[in-house]
């Protein structure tokens, strides 16, 4: 018995990407999409939620109110600088590693699909407050399915049906996105992962 997927959709209601590396350390994940394997630092949803809006603040924010985090570490770490507005977290499951970052999409500002399929295949899930944006399969650097769950038949890469994505012309909703990406990959995300230190790291969509 898993948490599955589908709880993800209402535990962000401002939206997330959500993406599964197969074979890979939570460490290696975060490394692929850009990041220094010694500037990896655990952190919980709500400490690394925190850190993106402070850093997005107009003014800088104490993060005192955080009495379980180590403010000195995190800052040394690169954390807490104006341009880092992506904070990524990475766990394992079953075979697979997966990653989350609550409210943006750094995954889809910066394709990364690429390096983070070397050797391997990726499941990538974005949603925003309205919708999933983007859903796509990747194996070995080569995208085989890909498209906006909105219209699900628009779906120009070299094996559309990988994904499973339905035979008629409907739109596909988050929580169905969700459940068939449980259903076809076996996928899942524990819920008490939340509240638990996962290596996290910090990233700038702007690429600096």
């Amino acid at each position: 018995m898993t948490d599955g997927l589908r709880w993800v959709f209402e535990a962000y209601p401002f939206g997330c990407s959500l993406l599964f590396c197969e074979g890979l350390t939570p460490e290696e994940v975060l490394v692929r999409l850009g990041a220094r394997r010694e500037s990896v630092c655990p952190l919980t949803r709500t400490e690394a939620q925190v850190v993106e809006v402070r850093n997005a603040a107009d003014e800088p924010f104490d993060l005192d109110h955080l009495e379980d985090l180590d403010v000195a570490a995190v800052e040394e770490l690169g954390f807490l600088r104006r341009e880092t507005d992506a904070v990524v977290r990475a766990g394992a499951i079953q075979g697979w590693s997966f990653a989350i970052q609550a409210s943006t999409s750094y995954v889809s500002a910066r394709n990364y699909l690429f390096d983070l399929s070397r050797g391997t295949r990726v499941v990538v899930a974005c949603m925003d407050v309205n919708a999933t944006q983007r859903v796509a399969y990747t194996v070995d650097g080569q995208v085989l399915s890909g498209f906006d769950p909105g219209i699900p038949a628009c779906d120009d890469c070299i094996d559309p049906p990988a994904l499973g994505r339905p035979s008629d012309s409907g739109g596909m909703t988050p929580l169905q996105v969700l459940g068939q990406l449980e259903t076809r990959f076996g996928l899942w995300v524990p819920r008490h992962s939340e509240g638990e230190r996962l290596p996290a790291a910090a990233f700038s969509q702007r690429g600096t």
